[in-house]
């Protein structure tokens, strides 16, 4: 489903309360952007539950000083801090606090537009079945022109597998239905958004997009949470991708068999990224890839021409991989 509505303030609306979860790392400097663009939020009440994960900056006396500044009856502002390292372990923290029906989890140096809550819940409003409202993000690089990244409207497995269309900042969850699937796994720092996005895609179907406008901001930078290079995450990614294959195999998906074909593209595609970046990791986790294809024929065929092609700078094969591998 498509929403297609006007900008609406909701300021004065006695509606449920949204929690927004947010780890913080070493962020003094970019967390009062971020915070800025919650408080400029049309929509009230809100819970912004701030996770400080160990750092050695002053963001934790930050996050306290946003909590004394702004907290409110209507803007609570909640302050913890999780000693173990990685944003999901803070998200997890964030998430126990979180006493709201819907939540949202966002990354400390990003921003929202003034309306984005308020179209979230208007969309809940609108579709009382819904489990997940989606939205699209404009990317904000260091150099070059900002760009609405690729989404893809839809509820199936798929086009998340390509394009990662439930990424941390893109969506607003029921939170009951993110403490069903177990929340965030801890054991890597990379993709494990994807692979909680698999797991919510693989549970629900009832999600309502919000199209357009971009409702987040974020920016690109080597330090940030959501980061641009394949080489030093390849082990984290390998390790989402070995989860997401466990979370096929544990759902009552009607096509596993095309969901793991999909997913070993999904890894092959990393490896041709890797070789583009000149790193021996490509050609290692190719020959990974390649065992893990076994005797399929079709993957044996295709597989090596994804590699190929990736690595010489090639876009756009998931229109081959969603067409060939049934």
């Amino acid at each position: 489903m498509s929403l297609h509505s006007p900008f609406t303030i909701f300021v004065q609306m006695k509606q449920a309360k949204i929690a927004i979860v947010i780890p913080v790392y070493n962020r003094e400097k970019e967390l009062v952007r971020t915070f800025a663009s919650i408080v400029a939020q049309t929509y009230r009440p809100l819970h912004i539950v701030l996770v400080d994960n160990g750092s050695t900056d002053g963001s934790l006396a930050l996050c306290r000083e946003l909590k004394a500044r702004y907290g409110s009856d209507d803007f609570e502002v909640t302050v913890t801090e999780e000693a173990k390292r990685g944003p999901s372990a803070a998200r997890n923290k964030g998430l126990s606090c979180v006493k709201e029906e819907f939540v949202s989890f966002f990354d400390s140096d990003d921003t929202y537009v003034p309306e984005a809550m308020s179209l979230y819940m208007q969309a809940f409003e609108n579709n009382p079945s819904a489990d997940i409202v989606g939205c699209t993000v404009e990317m904000i690089p260091e150099k070059g022109r900002p760009y609405v990244a690729k989404a893809v409207f839809s509820h199936r497995v798929e086009p998340h597998i390509f394009h990662s269309t439930l990424g941390t900042q893109r969506y607003v969850a029921r939170t009951a239905l993110v403490r069903a699937v177990g929340g965030w796994h801890e054991e890597y720092m990379r993709w494990e958004d994807w692979e909680l996005g698999l797991r919510l895609l693989l549970s629900t179907d009832r999600i309502v997009w919000i199209d357009r406008p971009p409702l987040v901001d974020i920016y690109l930078h080597a330090d940030s949470i959501t980061g641009y290079r394949y080489v030093p995450n390849a082990p984290d990614i390998l390790q989402a991708i070995a989860h997401a294959h466990d979370d096929v195999d544990r759902s009552n998906h009607s096509q596993k068999r095309r969901l793991h074909r999909l997913l070993l593209y999904k890894q092959m595609v990393v490896a041709g990224l890797c070789c583009k970046e000149k790193s021996p990791r490509g050609k290692e986790i190719y020959s990974l890839t390649m065992q893990q294809a076994g005797k399929d024929k079709m993957l044996r065929w295709f597989l090596p021409l994804v590699y190929r092609y990736t690595a010489l700078g090639g876009r756009g094969s998931a229109i081959w991989a969603d067409w060939l591998l049934h």
